[in-house]
C-alpha cells in the first residue's frame, strides 16, 4: 500500500512539475524544470488512459477515394481491418490500396508551416490542412507557398486592425495570411531594392479573385500615397469585376480572363501607378451560358439597375427577354443586389476614374446593342438561305450601335468569298450560320469593349513619373482537366506549365545554386522539368501551336488535316499520345499535373480569331465615334498583318512577355484551393482538395525543402541568435564566428554531419532547428526570471528608500495637528509611488479637521431653521458628525430636531419594505399616497423603489417578483396563481413555437403511416396521424428513441401506448366498449401514467390528437373531462408542457380553461417535492372532480386584482411632486463621501448651483438675536446635498460660489 502511494504520489509530482510554455514564434511546448525536460508533444506523465489507448498500435495513412487520404490503426485481430480516428472499421484489398505509416504526433502536433512537421508527406499535408480549415483557419504555410481554402462564407479575417497587425509585427509570429505574404512582398521591395512578385492560381471557385483584391488592399494601406492614387487602383475592381466575371456552377463571382496587375512604387515606397495586362477572356460567354451559370455580370447590372431615362435610351427590357441572359435558367445570384451593385458600385467608379458621361453612355449603348444583337433570329427560305425573323431586334441592335440597318442584315445573312484576282462572290448563309455570324459579330464587339476599359483603366491609374521597382500580382487560371478539353484548355495548361518552370526555376535551382554558392554537399533533388513539354507546345517550326498557324495558311487545311499531321509529327514523342483508339481527332499531351486530352475539332477557327471583313466593315462605319474607335478602318497592308495574327501566336508573345517580367522579379506563390464542389462552408473534400495541391505543385516544393536545407543563418546570425544556450561560455568566444558556430553546435549534442556550415551560412533541417530552438528557449525563459528578478529588487529597493526617506515627515505632521503642515507633508509624499498607511492616516485627518469646521459651521447657520425645510440638509451633516466622531452642543441640538422630523418618515419606510417584501400592489400605492401626502413629500431608497416598481416594471418583471415573494413565504396558492400567469404572458409571445404539429418528439408523419405493413392509402394515413381519428393507431405517436429499453411486463412500452390510445378512444365515444366503462378505462389510462413516466407525454399527444378537428361536440366534451383527470393526476412532462399549454389555451372551453390549467401547475408544483407520488384517483373521486365535487384549488383573486389595479395604475401615470424631500440611508450617504484621494476636490459647480436654487417657498423666521456671520450682509450659506460640501450664494444677484467671500 505504501508503494502504491508512493508511487501515486510520484507520478501526481510529475504530472504537475510539468509547465506550457509558448516559443518565439507561438508555438507550443511543455518544459519541466524539476526533471529539466522539455518537449514539442504532450508529455507521458500527462496524457490520460484514453490517450495512450488511442496512440497505441500500428497507425497508417490509407489512400481514400473521397477523403484522399484517411489515417487508420491496424486492428489488433487477425484481417485486413483498420479502424479509423472516427471508431469506424474499413478493410483494405490486398494490392489495391496504398498504405503508408504513420507517425501518431503527425496528427497531434501542428505547424503554421507545414514542412516543419516531421515526417511530413502528402497524407500529412492534406490531413492538416482540412483540420485547420474545420477550425476557420483557412489560410496555411506550405514551405514557400501559401495555402488558401475557399471559405464560402464572411470570416473577421480582413478588418483594419488584422491589416495593422501584420503591417506593425513579424508575420513570423502571427497566423498565416494572405496579408503576410503581401507584406513580404512589400517588405523585400523595400530592403532588397528588387521587383516583387504575387503568383496567385487555383481553378475557378478556389478564391483566387478574393486573394487579389485583400493583397492589393494591403497594398493600398501599407504604402498609401499623397495623391490617393492607391484608391483610384481599388477603384477600377468594380468595372473588371462587373465586365469580365460572371456567376459559374463552381463561383458566384468567378474571373473570365487572366490578369496581371502590377502596382508601380515611388522612391518613397509610396504607390504611384499600376496597370493591368488582361489574358484570354472567354468571349463565348457572351452568347452562351451553361446551365445554373450566367453572362457577365455588367448585362444584370445594367437591365436591372438602369433609370427610366437609360431604359429608355438604350431600348432595354427585362432580362427574360434576352437570348443571351434567359437560355441557362439562372438570372439571380443570391445576396448579389444588381441593380444597387450598378449604381452604387460600377458608376461611381467610373466617373472616379475619370470617364466622360459621353463615354459611360456610349459603353452601356454598346453593351444594350450586344444584348439586343443575340435577340436577331432567323428562318431558313430555301437551299443555304435564310433571312431575318425579328426585324424589330435586328432594328434595335442596328439603331444602338449605329449602324446601317440593312447593312447589319446583309451582314449576318451573308458573307463575301474573296479570290485573287476575282470579283468577290457573295454567298448566302443557312439559318444555323446566320446565328455563328451573329454570335461572333456580338463576342468580338464586347471583347474590344473589354480591352479599351483595360486600357481606360491604365490611362487613369499608370504612374506619371519614372519608377524603377513594382510588385505583380498574377490572377491566372489554374490548370484544367475536363471530360470535354479544347483549344482554350491548351492555352490554360501551357500558361500553367509556364509557371511551373518558374517555380522549379526559383524553388529548386535557386536552392541548387545556394547550396554551390556556400559549398556544402547535398544530394541533387529529382523533379519534374517540364521543359520538354514546353518545347512539345511552343517550339517552332513544329509544336502543337506553331502547326495551328501552319495549317490555316495551307490551302484546304483544316481540323482533320491538322491532327494527321500533329500524330505523324510527335507521334514517338514521350510527351505525346495519339488516341486513335477512341477517335482520330484526339491527341493526349502529358502535362506535369496529368495526362489531358484534347479534342482537336474546332482548334482552327478558334485560332483564326478573326471578325469577318465585312462585319469589321460595317462596324469601322458605325457613327458612333466610341465603336467606330474600337475598330478602326484597316489598310490592305495591315490587313495581311492581322490575318497572321492568330489568338495562338498573340497569346504566346503574351505570355512570353509575361514570364519575362515574372524573372526580373522575387516570387511569392498563394495556391487557392476549392474545398468542396458544393460552395458550402466547413465541408472538406479531401480527394478533390488533393488534386489540386498535386496539380499546383506544393508536393514538388514539399520535396526540395525536406531533402534540401531549409533553415539558414549568416554565421553571425547563427551565433548571436543560439550563443545563449551555453551560458558557461561566456566571455570565451573567439572572434572567429565559424569556429564558435562548431562548437555550438557541438556542445548542443548535434550531429555536424546534419547541419552544414558553409562560406557564409549555417544550413540546417527541420529537426535540428526544432532541437536547437527548445534549448534556446528554456535559456531565453532562464535568463528572463533572472531578469525580472534582479529588476523587481531593485524597483522595490529605490522604492523602500523613498517610504523611509518620507515617513518621518509624515509622522511630525500629524504630531503637528495642523491641517497646512499635514497638507504640505502629503504634498512630497505624492512621489513615493506607493500610498503607506501613515499616508493615509494624514490624509484621513486633513479630511475630519475639514468636516468639522464645515459641519460646525454648517450647523449654526441653520439652526433657528424649520427642520422639515432643511431636512436633507441635517441628515447629511449629522451622517458627517457620525462618520468622524464629532460632537458639539450644535450637533446634540440639531440631532433632537431631526429625529423628530424623521419619525413619520420612518414609519412609511418601513411600511413600503413590507409592501416591496410581498409586492402587493394596493399596499405599494398606500405607501406612495402617504409619501406624496406629506407637507414636504418624502422621497427615500425605499420609496423610489416603490415607483420604480409600480411605474418602470413590466408585467411579467413584476409577477416574477410575486412569484418570488410567495416562495419566500411558502404560500402555495399564490406561487401556483403567479406561476400560471406568468407561463400566459411568456407563452403569449411565443405560442406559434409551441404549436400541436411542432412538437418534435413526434414522427413524421409520412414516417408514420410507413410503419403500417399493409395499407390502401398512406397518404390519407398520414393526413390522420395529428387530428381526430376512430381508429386505433397502429403505431405510438412519439418517436422510438423516446420509448428506448422501456417495457411493461416484457411488453415494450410503445406497444402500450398504442393500447392506451383504445382507452382515450372509449372514453371519448369513439370506440363501443361496454356500457358504463368510462371511469374504468380512464382509471386503467391514469394506472399506466402513473407508472410509467415515459407514457405520458405520449397519452397528452393522443389527447391534442383526438381533440384536434374533432367534429363530434359529445366527443370534445369528454375528451376535456380526460384532460382534467390527467392534469389533476401526474403533471406533464417538462418536454410536452408548453404544448399542452398553448393547447389548452387556444381549444379549451372557456369555463374550464382555468380550472384544467389550475390543476395542472398545482399539480407541478406538487412534483418538484421530492417526496411527491401521484395517487390515481378512485372512480367516485374522478366523479366528483368532473362534476365539482371537490372544492377547485383557488387561484388567488386577490393577486388577479392586484395585476389589473398594476394596469391602471400605470395607465394613470406617475405624479409629478414637488419639493420632495430625499431621506437617503447611510450606505447612501457613505456613498457620495468623497473618497481619501479626492479630498479638497469639488463636484460641479453647476449642479451645485443648480441644486441650491431650489429654495423653499417661504422665508424662515427671523431671529431676534441673529448669529454673529463672518459673511458680508447680502451672503449666505448653504450645504450641497449630493457633495456635502458648503456653498454660498448672494441674496440679491443669485450669485453662487464654493469659495468664502470676504467683506
Amino acid at each position: 500500500g505504501s508503494a502504491h502511494l508512493r508511487r501515486t504520489a510520484g507520478a501526481m509530482y510529475k504530472a504537475k512539475d510539468w509547465e506550457v510554455s509558448r516559443a518565439v514564434d507561438g508555438s507550443r511546448y511543455w518544459y519541466s524544470p524539476g526533471l529539466n525536460k522539455y518537449s514539442w508533444a504532450v508529455p507521458e506523465e500527462l496524457k490520460t488512459k484514453e490517450d495512450r489507448k488511442r496512440e497505441a498500435g500500428d497507425w497508417f495513412w490509407f489512400e481514400h477515394q473521397e477523403h484522399g487520404y484517411i489515417p487508420a490503426k491496424k486492428n489488433s485481430g487477425a484481417g485486413r481491418g483498420y479502424e479509423t480516428l472516427d471508431g469506424e472499421t474499413v478493410y483494405v484489398k490486398k494490392g489495391t490500396t496504398k498504405t503508408t505509416k504513420l507517425n501518431w504526433s503527425n496528427l497531434t502536433n501542428s505547424e503554421q508551416d507545414l514542412v516543419m512537421l516531421e515526417n511530413v508527406n502528402p497524407a500529412v499535408i492534406l490531413f492538416h490542412i482540412k483540420q485547420r480549415y474545420l477550425t476557420n483557419q483557412i489560410y496555411s504555410y506550405v514551405g514557400p507557398i501559401l495555402i488558401s481554402c475557399n471559405p464560402y462564407k464572411l470570416l473577421p479575417l480582413y478588418t483594419p486592425q488584422i491589416i495593422d497587425q501584420y503591417i506593425k509585427r513579424d508575420n513570423r509570429y502571427l497566423d498565416p495570411h494572405v496579408y503576410a505574404v503581401a507584406n513580404a512582398a512589400y517588405g523585400d521591395l523595400v530592403s532588397h531594392g528588387k521587383s516583387q512578385s504575387i503568383v496567385i492560381s487555383g481553378e475557378s471557385g478556389a478564391g483566387k479573385t478574393e486573394c487579389t483584391k485583400q493583397a492589393l488592399q494591403f497594398l493600398a494601406e501599407v504604402a498609401e500615397s499623397s495623391e490617393n492614387i492607391e484608391q483610384m487602383i481599388l477603384m477600377a475592381n468594380p468595372i473588371l469585376e462587373a465586365f469580365g466575371n460572371a456567376k459559374t456552377v463552381r463561383n458566384n463571382n468567378s474571373s473570365r480572363f487572366g490578369k496581371y496587375l502590377e502596382v508601380f512604387f515611388s522612391h518613397r515606397n509610396t504607390i504611384a501607378g499600376a496597370t493591368t495586362r488582361n489574358y484570354l477572356l472567354e468571349k463565348s460567354r457572351v452568347c452562351f451560358q451553361a446551365p445554373g451559370e450566367r453572362n457577365y455580370h455588367v448585362f444584370y447590372q445594367l437591365v436591372n439597375g438602369a433609370s427610366a431615362e437609360m431604359r429608355r435610351w438604350f431600348r432595354l427590357g427585362s432580362i427574360s427577354s434576352y437570348r443571351y441572359l434567359n437560355q441557362s435558367g439562372c438570372d439571380k445570384v443570391a445576396g448579389v443586389p444588381d441593380g444597387r451593385l450598378f449604381n452604387e458600385e460600377l458608376l461611381p467608379s467610373m466617373r472616379e476614374l475619370n470617364f466622360g458621361e459621353d463615354e459611360i453612355n456610349s459603353i452601356f449603348r454598346v453593351v444594350s446593342g450586344v444584348l439586343a444583337l443575340g435577340n436577331i433570329s432567323f428562318k431558313n427560305v430555301g437551299d443555304r438561305k435564310c433571312k431575318v425573323t425579328d426585324i424589330k431586334s435586328c432594328t434595335d441592335a442596328a439603331s444602338l450601335l449605329e449602324v446601317n440597318k440593312d447593312e447589319l442584315n446583309e451582314c449576318v445573312t451573308k458573307k463575301q468569298l474573296k479570290i485573287i484576282g476575282q470579283a468577290p462572290i457573295v454567298v448566302s448563309l443557312s439559318a444555323e450560320q446566320a446565328k455563328y455570324a451573329r454570335d461572333a459579330l456580338a463576342k468580338f464587339v464586347y471583347e474590344k469593349l473589354f480591352d479599351w476599359l483595360v486600357e481606360k483603366v491604365n490611362q487613369v491609374v499608370a504612374p506619371q513619373d519614372a519608377t524603377k521597382y513594382s510588385i505583380g500580382i498574377l490572377d491566372i487560371f489554374g490548370f484544367e482537366i475536363f471530360e470535354l478539353n479544347s483549344f482554350e484548355q491548351l492555352c490554360i495548361n501551357f500558361t500553367n506549365e509556364k509557371l511551373q518552370q518558374f517555380f522549379n526555376f526559383h524553388t529548386f535551382k535557386q536552392e541548387e545554386k545556394c547550396y554551390k554558392e556556400e559549398g556544402i554537399k547535398y544530394t541533387k533533388v529529382p523533379y519534374i522539368d517540364n521543359q520538354s513539354v514546353l518545347d512539345l507546345i511552343e517550339k517552332k517550326p513544329k509544336g502543337i501551336l506553331p502547326m495551328v498557324d501552319e495549317e490555316l495558311i495551307v490551302p484546304k487545311g483544316s481540323d482533320l488535316t491538322y491532327i494527321n499531321k500533329l500524330h505523324t509529327q510527335h507521334g514517338g514523342d514521350k510527351d505525346y499520345k495519339e488516341e486513335k483508339r477512341k477517335q482520330l481527332e484526339l491527341f493526349t499531351v502529358l502535362h506535369y499535373a496529368g495526362q489531358v486530352t484534347y479534342d482537336s475539332r474546332g482548334f482552327l477557327e478558334k485560332n483564326r480569331d478573326r471578325l469577318n471583313d465585312d462585319a469589321y466593315a460595317l462596324l469601322s462605319k458605325s457613327t458612333c465615334q466610341f465603336l467606330s474607335k474600337l475598330f478602326p478602318k484597316e489598310s490592305s497592308s495591315r490587313k495581311k498583318q492581322a490575318k497572321k495574327s492568330t489568338l495562338a501566336f498573340r497569346f504566346t508573345k503574351q505570355l512570353n512577355l509575361l514570364m519575362k517580367t515574372l524573372h526580373t522579379t522575387e516570387p511569392h506563390y498563394i495556391r487557392c484551393i476549392k474545398p468542396n464542389p458544393n460552395k458550402a462552408p466547413l465541408q472538406f473534400h479531401g480527394k478533390m482538395s488533393f488534386d489540386q495541391l498535386r496539380n499546383s505543385g506544393v508536393f514538388e516544393a514539399v520535396k526540395i525543402r525536406k531533402a534540401g536545407y531549409p533553415f539558414r543563418y549568416r554565421h553571425h546570425e547563427f551565433f548571436h541568435r543560439f550563443s545563449c544556450t551555453l551560458p558557461e561560455y561566456k566571455g570565451k568566444w573567439s572572434n572567429n564566428h565559424v569556429a564558435n558556430c562548431k562548437d555550438i553546435i557541438t556542445n548542443l549534442g548535434l550531429n555536424t554531419d546534419l547541419i552544414q556550415i558553409g562560406r557564409t551560412k549555417v544550413l540546417y533541417r527541420a529537426r535540428e532547428h526544432r532541437i536547437m530552438e527548445e534549448k534556446r528557449q528554456v535559456a531565453v525563459e532562464r535568463v528572463a526570471r533572472v531578469l525580472q528578478r534582479v529588476t523587481r529588487g531593485f524597483l522595490a529597493r529605490q522604492l523602500y528608500r523613498r517610504m523611509k526617506a518620507i515617513v518621518p515627515v509624515l509622522e511630525a505632521a500629524l504630531k503637528s495637528r495642523s491641517v497646512d503642515k499635514l497638507k504640505a507633508a502629503l504634498a512630497k509624499a505624492d512621489s513615493v509611488g506607493y500610498e503607506m498607511k501613515i499616508m493615509k492616516d494624514a490624509k484621513w485627518m486633513v479630511h475630519v479637521f475639514e468636516e468639522e469646521e464645515r459641519v460646525e459651521a454648517t450647523l449654526q447657520a441653520l439652526a433657528d431653521q424649520d427642520p422639515e425645510i432643511v431636512f436633507a440638509e441635517l441628515a447629511e451633516l449629522l451622517q458627517t458628525a457620525e462618520e468622524i466622531k464629532y460632537s458639539s452642543p450644535a450637533v446634540k441640538r440639531a440631532r433632537k430636531q431631526f429625529d423628530e422630523a424623521r419619525k413619520i418618515r420612518d414609519e412609511i419606510d418601513a411600511m413600503g419594505k413590507a409592501a416591496i417584501e410581498t409586492v402587493e400592489v394596493h399596499q405599494l400605492k398606500e405607501v406612495l399616497d402617504r409619501a406624496n401626502g406629506l407637507k414636504f413629500p418624502h422621497r427615500s431608497p425605499v420609496i423610489e423603489k416603490v415607483i420604480e416598481l409600480l411605474y418602470n416594471t413590466s408585467q411579467d418583471e413584476f409577477v416574477k417578483l410575486q412569484l418570488k415573494a410567495s416562495v419566500k413565504v411558502g404560500n402555495k396558492e399564490r406561487i401556483i396563481a403567479t406561476t400560471v400567469k406568468l407561463r400566459e404572458i411568456a407563452l403569449k409571445r411565443t405560442a406559434q413555437l409551441f404549436a400541436f404539429k411542432k412538437f418534435m418528439l413526434m414522427m413524421d408523419p409520412e414516417a408514420w403511416a410507413r410503419k403500417k405493413l399493409l395499407c390502401m392509402d398512406r397518404k390519407k394515413l398520414a393526413a390522420s396521424m395529428r387530428v381526430h381519428s376512430r381508429s386505433p393507431i397502429h403505431h405510438c405517436l412519439l418517436r422510438s428513441a423516446h420509448y428506448k429499453d422501456s417495457y411493461y411486463k416484457d411488453k415494450p412500452l410503445k406497444q402500450v401506448a398504442k393500447i392506451l390510445f383504445k382507452n382515450i378512444l372509449g372514453y371519448m365515444g369513439d370506440r363501443r366498449y361496454q356500457p358504463g366503462q368510462e371511469l374504468i378505462l380512464a382509471q386503467e389510462l391514469l394506472t399506466n401514467c402513473v407508472q410509467y413516466k415515459q407514457l405520458r407525454a405520449e397519452v397528452y399527444c393522443q389527447l391534442m390528437k383526438q381533440l384536434t378537428s374533432n367534429p363530434i361536440p359529445e366527443s370534445v366534451i369528454k375528451g376535456w373531462d380526460l384532460v382534467m383527470l390527467c392534469v389533476s393526476t401526474f403533471p406533464p412532462p417538462p418536454v410536452v408542457e408548453n404544448h399542452l399549454e398553448v393547447f389548452i389555451r387556444k381549444n379549451a372551453p372557456k369555463r374550464l380553461v382555468d380550472r384544467i390549467l389550475n390543476n395542472m401547475h398545482a399539480k407541478m408544483y406538487d412534483a418538484k417535492d421530492s417526496n411527491f407520488k401521484a395517487m390515481v384517483p378512485s372512480p367516485a373521486e374522478m366523479d366528483a372532480l368532473l362534476n365539482g365535487g371537490i372544492k377547485k384549488r383557488s387561484i388567488c383573486h386577490g393577486y388577479n386584482t392586484s395585476i389589473a389595479e398594476l394596469d391602471q395604475i400605470k395607465k394613470l401615470g406617475l405624479t409629478e411632486v414637488k419639493n420632495a424631500v430625499r431621506l437617503e440611508t447611510k450606505a447612501d450617504l457613505q456613498a457620495k463621501k468623497p473618497s481619501l484621494r479626492a479630498v479638497g476636490k469639488k463636484t460641479d459647480r453647476k449642479q451645485a448651483a443648480a441644486a441650491s436654487s431650489i429654495r423653499p417657498a417661504a422665508p424662515p423666521p427671523r431671529p431676534k438675536a441673529p448669529p454673529k456671520s463672518d459673511l458680508p450682509p447680502e451672503w449666505k450659506s448653504a450645504v450641497d446635498p449630493s457633495s456635502g460640501d458648503t456653498y454660498y450664494y448672494n441674496v440679491r444677484t443669485k450669485e453662487t460660489t464654493w469659495d468664502k467671500p470676504s467683506f
